[in-house]
């Protein structure tokens, strides 16, 4: 639902294809990913689960860090899609 302005302006957010497909990549690719690999070195059900939670965030992080290093201003800004930051209205 879009949001409403003092002057009854409506704001409209654009999300592509692409930007859904690389967030829920990291998610579910990075989740499963952490799951299995806690899961197995830890031989624990509880620390592969934390596992599945941190390794998306890791995986943004560097991605983060990387795009800060190179100095190149992406189009999809990975501090949005961490909460960090409100989305910019296009």
């Amino acid at each position: 639902m879009p949001n409403q302005r003092k002057n009854e302006e409506f704001v409209i957010y654009v999300v592509t294809l692409s930007h859904v497909t690389h967030y829920m990549s990291i998610e579910f690719i990075g989740g499963s990913c952490g799951y299995i690999i806690a899961q197995r070195a830890l031989q624990s059900d509880l620390l592969g689960m934390i596992g599945s939670i941190l390794a998306p965030i890791a995986i943004r992080r560097v991605l983060q860090w990387q795009q800060l290093k190179s100095g190149n201003s992406p189009h999809l800004s990975l501090r949005s899609l961490s909460g960090a930051r409100e989305l910019n209205p296009t």
